[in-house]
């Protein structure tokens, strides 16, 4: 159990924060610093939200005043010497990429708040619970513990996008009353679902649905198709999206599980110097486990991989044929 009240017994001794969170940040991530951040605002406290990536255009409605900031050197004086820093939804130094130096070095009171598996000890205190299904969950559950009447309309719709989209529409595992009840919460707090879906989900360029029709067009099946996966080379994209070196893919992963038998979704996303692998799993498969022997991480039903300065076939051979070996060990033990 997270002991939230020592949470607000930090945040109500020190004044100035910082909120960050892991490389290529999903809606959990984003929805999570930006909770955090108004409800910092509502205490009078002041706080910066630097993260190392930027944030991908289908969230930027989350952060209308644009509170949170791509990372540069020239934060490195303001991670220094800020009070606290809060680690949002990330356990592991790593995941902030070049941030990592001047994380380490400045002298704030470190926090994690977050819900992975396996934290390493790079803060000054942990609050994690691996039960719960979304970072965002956590934060309502912070903020509830000192007055949940200070959850307005952004503070909802943030929590409302976090948990949504880390719980696969509410499709995946972990899925309890208690996170519905909090849901039904942050609706009557002023969380419009639809548009929220619509926003995150629903606005892809012309451009980027064509990519995704090729990518569903080209999905390959291995293992008597219970592994289906998809791989979005630079060919590909330079051919559609040739002026982004990096876009958010989030929900392409997906249609690789809708094959029929299909038990694990795959993606490999080829970037200019490292390569992002996406796995989704139905039933309770464990793909965080396939990730963590790759020094990936996620859920039981949603992780991630990135390779930096690999051959994409290499990756694809090495992933699949983990995936494939795990997946014969887990269909023989839940068979016996």
């Amino acid at each position: 159990m997270i002991d939230y009240s020592r949470i607000l017994e930090l945040i109500k001794k020190y004044n100035t924060f910082l909120i960050t969170t892991h490389v290529n940040p999903d809606g959990d991530a984003l929805g999570s610093e930006l909770a955090l951040a108004y409800f910092l605002r509502k205490l009078g406290k002041k706080f910066h939200i630097i993260n190392y990536s930027p944030t991908p255009e289908n969230y930027l409605f989350l952060d209308e005043e644009n509170l949170i900031q791509k990372y540069n050197r020239e934060h490195d004086a303001i991670i220094e010497n800020v009070d606290m820093i809060f680690a949002v939804d990330f356990n592991q130094l790593g995941r902030v990429r070049s941030m990592m130096n001047v994380f380490d070095r400045s002298k704030a009171y470190k926090i994690v708040i977050d819900h992975h598996r396996n934290p390493q000890n790079f803060v000054d205190d942990i609050f994690t619970d691996i039960e719960a299904p979304a970072t965002g969950i956590l934060i309502y559950k912070l903020i509830e513990a000192y007055d949940v009447n200070l959850i307005d309309k952004k503070v909802a719709d943030a929590l409302y996008a976090a948990i949504m989209t880390d719980t696969g529409s509410f499709r995946f595992e972990r899925i309890t009353p208690e996170l519905h009840i909090i849901t039904a919460e942050l609706i009557k707090k002023g969380a419009n679902p639809t548009y929220i879906y619509n926003k995150i989900y629903n606005e892809l360029s012309y451009e980027k649905l064509i990519l995704l029709g090729h990518a569903i067009t080209n999905i390959k099946l291995v293992d008597s198709g219970k592994i289906a996966y998809m791989v979005l080379d630079r060919a590909l994209l330079n051919k559609f999206v040739p002026n982004e070196a990096e876009f958010d893919v989030e929900g392409f992963v997906n249609f690789c599980l809708s094959v029929k038998d299909s038990i694990v979704g795959i993606l490999f996303y080829e970037l200019p110097y490292s390569i992002k692998v996406s796995l989704r799993s139905k039933e309770k498969f464990p793909v965080n486990y396939v990730a963590e022997k790759f020094g990936g991480g996620g859920h039981l039903n949603a992780a991630g991989i990135r390779f930096d300065g690999e051959n994409l076939n290499d990756v694809i051979q090495r992933v699949i044929t983990q995936t494939i070996e795990d997946l014969s060990k887990y269909i023989e033990e839940n068979n016996a």
